[in-house]
């Protein structure tokens, strides 16, 4: 398979970065969704691996320039905290930014910042 294709030159107002930064934000507010979602997706992707198809794709696939760049995009977008453990409900690398969050003198201005919300708002 080759690299060959359309080349896309990413600006701000294309709505990449918004989209990205969207996908961000989805995994940080629904980490447990966006657990089962990954955990979902890579089962289903290591049983088509064993399939004679899925074999033959991921030969072809090997040493690709744009499969390990979509990797990078994958794990920068994905703040590269979801874990391949099926058995993962919530990523520990989660849980570690909670626990560190917690620690920072100007929590209120930061949550406001990353979340756009006020601790403690209701959200009506």
């Amino acid at each position: 398979m080759s690299d060959e294709g359309p080349v896309f030159e990413a600006r701000e107002e294309d709505g990449l970065f918004a989209a990205l930064r969207q996908a961000q934000a989805l995994i940080v507010r629904y980490p447990v969704a966006a657990q089962a979602l990954f955990a979902a997706a890579v089962a289903e992707g290591r049983a088509y691996s064993a399939t004679p198809e899925g074999t033959a794709l991921r030969e072809r696939l090997k040493g690709s320039e744009l499969i390990r760049r979509g990797r990078v995009v994958w794990e920068v977008g994905t703040l590269n905290v979801l874990e391949e453990e099926p058995t993962t409900i919530l990523p520990s690398k989660v849980m570690d930014a909670l626990a560190r969050a917690a620690t920072v003198p100007d929590l209120e201005p930061m949550l406001t910042r990353l979340f756009g919300v006020h601790p403690g708002d209701d959200g009506t």
